[in-house]
């Protein structure tokens, strides 16, 4: 049971971690591996996802409309 629990822990950690490089580094216009030219960054749809850390834009990100 313990060998179980302790990798959906350390699975959790590595989620953790990723979102943490993710969110600034790629989805972030100011990021170093921002892809200008994608989908991400010039559909407007994406807009509260790729500006997350604006206030303005936070009732947009609560979901992605197709």
């Amino acid at each position: 049971m313990n060998y179980g629990q302790l990798q959906e822990k350390q699975l959790l950690e590595v989620v953790t971690n990723l979102c943490r490089f993710i969110m600034p580094e790629v989805i972030n216009p100011r990021g170093t591996f921002y892809d200008k030219h994608s989908e991400l960054a010039t559909e407007t749809k994406y807009l509260g996802i790729r500006e997350w850390d604006n206030k303005k834009h936070w009732a947009s990100s609560s979901s992605v409309r197709n």
